[in-house]
């Protein structure tokens, strides 16, 4: 059975409900895969969400505490923790693929974990056409 990592886009467009991005037939997908409890967060999304809320770049309507304790209580969502061997694999990484670290801590998290990354990333798709890495574009 296929398990999908989300990219903070993909978390934010799904629990923000946000139709601009993310289309009720992607949006149903998810919620499946969702239902299934085969649908994982990145403890570095966290990271990325908190960040952008601080910055005044993403109105949350609650406080980012909050915000992760929705996606978790809700049901089916699981946080995957940043594991040393994770902190250390997104520094090795085969191929070529830019800097951005949250980025690379996904990419390390999706692999180490046997996952598919649900991401519309230009350039993680094209890292995951090199072979590199599974990756879903709803």
């Amino acid at each position: 059975m296929t398990a999908y990592l989300l990219d903070t886009h993909y978390w934010i467009w799904l629990q923000l409900g946000d139709a601009s991005q993310l289309k009720s037939d992607a949006r149903d997908e998810l919620l499946a895969i969702q239902r299934k409890r085969t649908l994982f967060l990145s403890a570095i999304s966290i990271l990325e969400i908190a960040r952008l809320s601080s910055d005044g770049l993403l109105d949350l309507s609650m406080s980012v505490d909050q915000f992760v304790e929705v996606a978790i209580r809700s049901g089916g969502l699981q946080l995957l923790p940043l594991t040393t061997r994770i902190l250390i694999e997104s520094t090795r990484l085969p191929g070529t693929i830019h800097c951005d670290p949250a980025d690379r801590l996904l990419v390390a998290t999706t692999r180490e974990h046997g996952l598919t990354l649900v991401t519309r990333d230009k350039a993680l798709n094209k890292y995951a056409e090199q072979g590199h890495l599974n990756a879903y574009k709803l």
